[in-house]
């Protein structure tokens, strides 16, 4: 009896560790995408606020296009990636996205802070601004906390 328990035992650990190990990938995968945008928005972020001030609106226009771009190429890249079959991804993923979108939609107001013909129309950008910058706070937050869920409900710790 026990030398049959034994093999299915062992064949059960091995799939539970093959899920958390691609889970943990997936997971590794993500943070690589994040970890490798930050410079770029750390750059960008201080060349807007230095363009604004002294009003070189063109140049708003074309660091944030470029960021634009950027943060849709690692939206493609998230969308691209192989979606292992672990318990709570959906929200994970749905969560990253979301947090990558709102980064791109600030960085498509940015853009339109360049092209506003007055000042008046450039407020205006800044106002519904200022709350895409809290929604992206909450994104951020409900991504760490989807992150974690997901890691804890697949058996690994969020380094």
């Amino acid at each position: 009896m026990l030398k049959r328990i034994i093999p299915v035992a062992l064949l059960f650990i091995l799939l539970i560790s093959c899920k958390s190990k691609s889970a943990f990938s997936y997971n590794q995968e993500i943070a690589a995408i994040e970890r490798s945008i930050t410079p770029a928005i750390q750059t960008t972020e201080n060349s807007v606020r230095d363009f604004y001030e002294t009003q070189k609106f063109d140049s708003i226009v074309a660091v944030s296009g470029r960021m634009e771009k950027l943060v849709q190429q690692k939206i493609d890249e998230i969308e691209g990636l192989k979606v292992p079959k672990a318990k709570d991804v959906d929200n994970f993923r749905t969560a990253c996205l979301s947090a990558f979108k709102i980064t791109k939609d600030i960085y498509t107001n940015y853009k339109k802070i360049g092209l506003a013909a007055t000042e008046e129309e450039r407020q205006k950008v800044i106002e519904g601004l200022q709350k895409m910058v809290t929604e992206k706070s909450e994104a951020v937050t409900k991504m760490q906390d989807a992150q974690k869920k997901f890691a804890a409900e697949n058996g690994f710790k969020v380094q």
